[in-house]
């Protein structure tokens, strides 16, 4: 029963934005590697090689093929890197909850655990990967069950003001603490690097994206903040 709390602020990520469309030259190189999400327009497609995020510019014959989050062989170019700018006011800052919070509860199995605090679940609305307390490996096994809730909120990031908590990457791991529900919680506040089909949303972390699942991903674009609260339970 563990609690994890962290914060990320104005940390780029390559592979959301769109860059000015071409095509790969003949003869490139070839790419393997976990697809995070994709450009359909302009032909890129984001890897994750081993935690290392790449942008391979392809041909439209190949993007047909992908799957998210499977494992892909791409044949094409390297592509740029296309950081999603955004303005925030200097000094530390805190979210600020705006609209209604999005709650979706899931069941599925565990896909991989790692022991310093992720893990991903494979479910019938869609892949999952959250973040868990240390140690989760030796609370959860691969492919045992488990239910996953997840409460999205839409935040604005504003300048803490005083008596405020301020969120930043330096205070990431302060807030991990016991907690009284069974499972393991953990708090992630940052920006939206990918809205995917099936209300899938990327969303960036110190340790690399994590995914959620809400119920209408309509309501939400790439460059909006979020507070993105899990908990993860063994099921029967």
């Amino acid at each position: 029963m563990k609690a994890l709390t962290t914060a990320a602020i104005v940390l780029l990520l390559a592979g959301c934005a769109t860059a000015p469309a071409s095509a790969p030259t003949s003869g490139g190189q070839t790419f393997t590697g976990e697809v995070w999400t994709w450009d359909q327009p302009n032909n890129i497609v984001t890897l994750n090689q081993g935690g290392k995020i790449i942008r391979v510019k392809t041909t439209p014959e190949q993007m047909r093929t992908l799957r998210h989050h499977e494992q892909a062989r791409i044949t094409g170019e390297l592509a740029p890197p296309a950081d999603l700018l955004t303005v925030t006011p200097a000094g530390p800052m805190t979210p600020v909850a705006k609209g209604q919070p999005d709650t979706l509860e899931v069941k599925g199995t565990v896909a991989s655990v790692d022991p310093n605090g992720r893990m991903a679940v494979t479910s019938e609305r869609g892949p999952v990967h959250v973040w868990v307390a240390s140690g989760a490996d030796q609370r959860f096994k691969k492919d045992a069950p488990v239910s996953v809730k997840m409460t999205v909120q839409p935040v604005e990031m504003k300048p803490a003001t005083s008596g405020q908590q301020p969120s930043s990457a330096a205070n990431a791991l302060a807030g991990a603490s016991p907690s009284s529900e069974p499972g393991d919680h953990a708090v992630v506040t940052g920006r939206i690097i990918g809205v995917n089909p099936g209300g899938i949303l990327v969303v960036e972390s110190p340790t690399g994206p994590v995914q959620v699942l809400v119920a209408d991903g309509a309501k939400y674009k790439v460059g909006d903040y979020v507070e993105i609260h899990t908990s993860v339970r063994t099921a029967s």
